[in-house]
């Protein structure tokens, strides 16, 4: 196991008592990578919430300290004896902050008696409190008092946090409570936790910064995030609450959802459902979490492209004509990967249309996008015979999340996205009745939801994704 591997975020999660499925780690990460946006599902306690947080305190845990270095030089003199020098404003100001009171000019009074032009100074010393620097000076001394040396001050400054946990109340019915509102009776702007956040994302461009929405679905999702679900699709900016100010969401920002399902909560539309990776979050046995009786085999690919948000970003900004440029180039057991994408993808939207549920262009660019990233965290091969493992998280959350219904809306759709998933797809299997195994399964995780929302829909006559 490499080093980088062995300091991953995997491992990371281990050490703070949460233990994860590796392919879920690396579909949370690679789908960062697609859209700033995901919503992660699950029974209560799965851990939804707590893998997005550990993950951004993972980063900012693991990120290099900033540095701030000011450079000047100094006479020896008597500073071997005093124990430092005294700095001039100029060579301390950009990392001082208190030298920011200093003015040219002040507005004073002296028992009545008003001046606009009074100057404030602080004189600033630095000590240097080190024997071996004492040592070195008293030598320069004796041999030159005149003489300088050269000082490099150096601050490292700590960043603040690099996630914010909103719980979403169930009376949220505008983006007030993420953005913030003109209060007109202070008449100052009322911020909040989430609006605090997005400003330092902002200030901070190269360092990741993640909003999560705990219980995202306890109020209409679409009341409320209406704004950020455009802005995250056009990129265009949010108007605020009592003013004539817009906000852009920065491209260093991810926003997380989770989801609970009771009757307390309200189901997603597809119009949220597109714009999002639904990530579902299984509920381990008992024997599987007390022993850690998890996946142990290694990352397929580069751990540090894995869990670099920022890196090769880009690629959800990639066009039809730009993902066919990279796909093409790719080939699988003799065949050209995207001719192959495009008949999967092509046979998943046409078992949707009877439904009224396929899917459309925004859906196939970012299952197409997620495919690039994949590709690329196995190292770009130009064969590449594992392709299959990223579709079936695709198809799992992407196409899969819309289903809903009785039996007689969705049943037969069930039954032939289920063939669809198997090695052999034309033998009209009944997914209750089939045992699926990674020998008769090509998109096997799929398969499986299939399966088991099948027999939901078999016991109780409706069915949901998120169920």
């Amino acid at each position: 196991m490499s080093d980088l591997e062995q300091n991953s975020f995997y491992k990371y999660l281990i050490s703070n008592g949460y233990y994860f499925d590796k392919q879920l780690i690396e579909n949370y990460l690679l789908s960062l990578k697609v859209k700033p946006f995901e919503i992660l599902t699950g029974n209560s306690g799965t851990g939804k919430t707590k893998l997005s947080q550990l993950f951004a305190k993972f980063l900012c845990d693991n990120k290099q300290e900033l540095e701030t270095v000011c450079s000047t030089s100094v006479k020896v003199g008597k500073s071997d004896q005093s124990g430092g020098w005294s700095l001039s404003r100029k060579e301390v100001t950009d990392f001082v902050p208190i030298l920011d009171v200093e003015k040219d000019k002040l507005n004073i009074s002296v028992d009545g008696i008003e001046s606009d032009n009074a100057r404030f100074n602080l004189n600033t010393r630095i000590f240097y409190g080190n024997d071996d620097i004492k040592k070195y000076l008293s030598k320069l001394r004796r041999e030159d008092p005149n003489q300088r040396v050269d000082l490099k001050i150096k601050i490292n400054k700590e960043s603040d946090s690099n996630y914010q946990i909103v719980p979403v109340g169930a009376n949220w019915t505008d983006n007030t409570n993420i953005v913030g509102y003109y209060n007109v009776i202070t008449e100052e702007y009322q911020s909040t936790p989430a609006f605090e956040l997005i400003k330092q994302a902002i200030d901070d461009p190269s360092n990741p910064y993640f909003l999560i929405l705990d219980e995202m679905n306890l109020s209409h999702v679409e009341r409320y995030f209406a704004d950020f679900l455009s802005a995250i699709e056009s990129g265009e900016e949010i108007p605020l609450y009592g003013g004539e100010d817009k906000l852009k969401l920065p491209d260093n920002l991810f926003i997380i959802g989770t989801v609970n399902v009771d009757e307390t909560t309200y189901m997603f539309s597809p119009k949220v459902l597109d714009r999002a990776n639904t990530i579902e979050f299984d509920t381990l046995s008992a024997f599987d979490y007390m022993e850690n009786n998890l996946n142990t085999d290694d990352f397929k690919g580069d751990v540090g492209y894995l869990q670099s948000p920022l890196l090769d970003n880009g690629v959800s900004k990639l066009n039809i004509v730009e993902l066919k440029e990279i796909l093409s180039t790719i080939s699988s057991n003799g065949r050209n990967l995207w001719d192959i994408l495009a008949e999967e993808l092509t046979l998943f939207q046409n078992a949707l249309k009877n439904s009224n549920l396929e899917f459309g262009f925004r859906v196939i660019n970012e299952i197409l996008r997620f495919m690039v990233v994949s590709w690329r965290y196995e190292n770009s091969p130009e064969e590449w015979n594992n392709w299959e493992r990223y579709f079936d998280a695709q198809i799992k959350q992407k196409i899969l999340p819309k289903l809903h219904g009785s039996e007689k809306a969705i049943g037969s759709v069930l039954k032939e996205l289920f063939n669809l998933c198997l090695v052999d797809t034309n033998n009209n299997e009944v997914p209750r009745n089939f045992e699926v195994t990674d020998e008769n399964s090509k998109y096997i995780t799929s398969a499986i939801k299939l399966q088991n929302m099948s027999k939901v829909l078999y016991d109780q006559r409706y069915v949901s994704f998120i169920n």
